[in-house]
């Protein structure tokens, strides 16, 4: 299998998803619209797409670009949905507090049955997330993800997030949030349909979305931190839709109250949002993690595959 930086890879899983979700054979890939989802330049999209050519999986024509062809997209699927099943493997064991301790690669390896190759693959997604990093010796130290670090993390979100909103000066861009809006009107009537991945990558970048107001790396950076620890623990009790949907309604009013230039509203409507999510969070944890270690729930990799 060829190996992948990390920007590769998560430059191909986007790839993916547009692949089986949005593009059908024939259908041009935009580039610009890859790049903006992930918050990059064209050149590494190029890079990728160019690999995907010579694999089959795109085609190339000259004024016109890049186009999904039939050829390969299978192994392409494999690939994504092999790698997808670990890196949730391993967030559930995280998020049940199985990997507390410095794990040699050799004993993930074993752990997980997989090749060096996807374990590296993984690993690099989650330090990239800031959710491991390589100890002083051999192996990988995995981070706090604890009902106790969760909490924590909204305590922080409720001071952050709505003085984020209120900071001076503050942008609006008023496209991106026109635009995401549009895509939790869409995701609401469509609800049922979308797999859990799907619904909290929304959710995520709606948070990140109100961050990159402030222009403020720091504070962005804070926000993804938080994303990703839950990330980890919301893969778990991410299947209540009638909560998902009241959250995703929350996000719209905030929206709308910045579209409308009310930034007190908007921070007020943020605060009692993050209380409601810790809330519901906190009601159902102990009985989510105790359905997921009896195995009555599956991971949102299993459940495509049903």
């Amino acid at each position: 299998m060829t190996k992948h930086t990390p920007l590769q890879t998560r430059i191909r899983d986007q790839l993916q998803r547009r692949f089986g979700e949005d593009l059908q054979v024939g259908d041009r890939v935009n580039e610009a619209e890859i790049a903006d989802a992930l918050g990059i330049s064209r050149t590494p999209v190029r890079k990728v797409l160019w690999q995907l050519q010579t694999e089959g999986v795109v085609s190339y024509e000259q004024h016109r670009g890049f186009r999904l062809a039939d050829a390969n997209v299978e192994s392409l699927e494999m690939e994504a949905e092999r790698n997808d099943l670990l890196d949730e493997h391993v967030m559930r064991d995280m998020a049940l507090g199985n990997l507390n301790s410095v794990i040699s690669e050799r004993a993930l390896m074993q752990k997980y049955e997989v090749p060096h190759g996807i374990l590296m693959s993984t690993l690099r997604r989650l330090m990239r997330d800031q959710l491991v990093e390589p100890s002083v010796g051999h192996g990988w130290i995995f981070s706090d993800v604890s009902a106790t670090a969760l909490e924590n993390g909204y305590n922080f979100r409720q001071i952050l997030e709505p003085a984020t909103i209120l900071a001076d000066p503050y942008f609006i861009d008023v496209d991106a949030f026109q635009a995401l809006d549009r895509d939790h009107a869409n995701t609401i009537s469509n609800i049922e349909t979308l797999d859990q991945r799907r619904l909290f990558d929304l959710d995520a970048k709606f948070h990140r979305l109100i961050a990159l107001g402030a222009r403020s790396t720091h504070l962005v950076d804070a926000i993804e931190r938080q994303n990703n620890i839950r990330r980890v623990n919301e893969y778990i009790g991410f299947a209540r839709l009638d909560r998902i949907r009241e959250s995703l309604t929350e996000h719209r009013n905030i929206i709308s109250a910045l579209l409308r230039g009310e930034r007190q509203v908007a921070a007020a409507l943020m605060r009692l949002h993050l209380q409601l999510s810790k809330d519901e969070t906190f009601k159902y944890i102990d009985e989510d993690l105790e359905r997921m270690r009896g195995g009555s729930v599956g991971l949102p990799a299993d459940q495509d595959r049903l």
